[in-house]
């Protein structure tokens, strides 16, 4: 489970269930990098947010 660093080894999920336009995308890009799972929070201004993989969640 743990690695005793409060880190918790293998995969995860999150569901952040709201409203169109309501902010998702932007909580969970801001959470990954908070967390550091990644090194740069996306943008949905510069379309690279890594919640939103299909092209038509992107067109939005």
């Amino acid at each position: 489970m743990g690695d005793g660093n409060g880190r918790v080894a293998g995969p995860r999920c999150i569901a952040l269930v709201g409203p169109f336009a309501s902010g998702k995308t932007t909580l969970l890009e801001a959470i990954l990098a908070r967390t550091g799972a990644v090194t740069r929070q996306g943008t949905i201004a510069e379309k690279n947010t890594l919640g939103d993989a299909s092209p038509e969640a992107r067109a939005h």
